[in-house]
């Protein structure tokens, strides 16, 4: 599968530009350096490992990148009383993304990375999943046609956290509240037919049960529709929450 490397050259830039201003780090004692593991992928989606690293840059600032891979969770689809999806697939998925962090030294009684932060965010994710669907002809065949599906999306926001550092060496950092306007782009194809059932409403089936299994996208339909064979944009708000933990050095 062809995965599109734009939005990993944009995040690179994003990262590059507001690392330049750190060249005259300040003096202090603390750790600098945090990594953190994301806890709350593991619940969204299946085989997920998704690592951040943030380094302090200013006094009360820092920037937090991120990169990660994640399955997305198997779907179910009633297509007819012949069809059914496999329920064998292939499945892959990676995310990528950084904020730019503020902690708020009015506030917090701590200085950075400890208290509560605000920050602009950008951050991307592609699944892909290839899947056999089995169907009975009329001569009662059992025959086989395969569905590639990818679900892109593109997030760009601003985030309110939470940030605990225990013993020093231990962080629990929680995204509470993560608004953000956010691209989603559903892509399937087959590669046959399926006799009693047009392309697009398999199609159409399989967009709608993806979007049913991601959290907040689920009930939006989208002006556009299905814009070509077995494609979908929506432009819509979203949301990111997620509490990680890890270790400052």
């Amino acid at each position: 599968m062809k995965i599109s490397t734009t939005p990993i050259r944009i995040v690179f830039i994003f990262v590059l530009v507001i690392m330049i201003p750190s060249a005259s780090v300040f003096s202090q004692s603390d750790f600098k350096n945090s990594v953190k593991f994301n806890v709350t992928n593991t619940l969204l989606y299946d085989n997920s490992y998704q690592f951040s690293y943030e380094r302090i840059i200013k006094e009360n600032q820092s920037v937090n990148v991120f990169v990660g891979y994640q399955e997305f969770p198997l779907i179910t689809v009633d297509l007819s009383d012949d069809a059914s999806l496999a329920k064998k697939s292939n499945r892959d998925g990676f995310s990528v993304g950084a904020d730019y962090r503020f902690y708020l030294g009015s506030i917090n009684k701590y200085k950075a990375p400890r208290g509560v932060y605000l920050a602009p965010f950008i951050s991307f994710f592609q699944f892909g999943t290839d899947r056999d669907i089995n169907y009975t002809d009329s001569n009662n065949n059992v025959n086989t046609v395969n569905l590639s599906s990818k679900f892109n999306l593109t997030n760009i926001g601003g985030e309110l956290g939470y940030q605990f550092v225990l013993w020093d060496r231990f962080v629990i950092d929680c995204v509470l509240f993560g608004p953000s306007l956010t691209h989603y782009k559903f892509n399937t194809k087959l590669d046959g037919s399926i006799p009693g059932l047009e392309d697009n409403e398999v199609y159409q089936k399989v967009i709608e049960a993806i979007k049913d299994r991601f959290p907040g996208v689920e009930g939006i339909t989208g002006d556009e529709g299905i814009e070509k064979k077995g494609v979908q944009s929506i432009t819509a708000v979203g949301f990111r929450y997620n509490i990680s933990i890890g270790y400052r050095f």
